[in-house]
């Protein structure tokens, strides 16, 4: 859960609630392929050092480590949360239970990567650019952030945005970039949509769900509803989720 929202403790309940898997390290450390992280946002260098800001379970953390990173750390604001993610990583990586927000203030220029997975969401709308600041300037120059936030271009929209009453902002591909540039970032990137159309992908003796059919079909959808109300500009990602990554700017 982000800091800054300090109504709602316990959040674990919830986050149950929407159908989360405790990771598991476990089977990870049997077979890291199986949870690796691939995005084209890594840093080359295994040895890069990575803060994931509002770890949750340590999702993100966990495929970081079966990717090779070993210098990661977790904060989490909320103790519960916190505490699965820590007994779980079992001293894998660090887990910390801390306000993110002060965490990053004594911590200038210190990471290459800082990923935040579902939390701008739930900061104020006037709270993101100086969070997005906070995170740039606890980066080294060069370094890049990594942001996931529900996709208000989607169709579902509404529904992610209210799906927790923690949700106090919503995001398109272009507010977002927006606010990575006024934050102090540079060449802001979307990662496509995960369950895109990938016709190169059949064989004869592939089944079709690997075509991502369902993704072709919500495209579409998306494209025609767009196209009929002749909106410009138009969204290019339409999935459930937006992710992003930037580069802080060199002097």
């Amino acid at each position: 859960m982000a800091a800054g929202a300090e109504p709602f403790r316990s959040y674990a309940r919830h986050y149950a609630r929407l159908g989360n898997q405790p990771p598991n390290w476990d089977d990870a450390e049997a077979n890291p392929a199986k949870y690796t992280c691939r995005k084209p946002w890594l840093p080359l260098n295994t040895d890069a050092a990575i803060l994931d800001f509002g770890c949750g379970w340590g999702h993100q953390l966990l495929a970081l480590w079966c990717a090779g990173y070993r210098n990661v750390t977790g904060v989490e604001l909320d103790r519960e949360q916190a505490e699965v993610a820590r007994d779980l990583a079992g001293g894998r990586v660090r887990v910390l239970c801390v306000d993110g927000i002060t965490f990053l203030g004594e911590r200038r220029n210190q990471y290459d990567l800082i990923t935040l997975n579902d939390v701008i969401e739930h900061f104020p709308p006037d709270r993101t650019v100086p969070v997005l600041e906070c995170v740039c300037g606890a980066l080294r120059p060069g370094g890049r952030v990594v942001v996931r936030t529900p996709n208000m271009s989607s169709l579902l929209a509404a529904f992610s945005r209210y799906l927790d009453a923690t949700h106090l902002a919503g995001f398109t591909e272009f507010s977002l970039a927006q606010c990575l540039d006024l934050a102090g970032f540079e060449n802001p990137h979307l990662l496509p949509d995960p369950s895109g159309w990938q016709p190169r992908a059949w064989r004869p003796w592939t089944p079709l769900r690997g075509l991502a059919i369902r993704g072709l079909l919500n495209a579409v959808a998306h494209r025609l509803l767009y196209a009929a109300r002749s909106q410009w500009p138009r969204p290019t990602r339409y999935d459930y989720n937006l992710e992003a990554y930037a580069d802080k700017k060199c002097p």
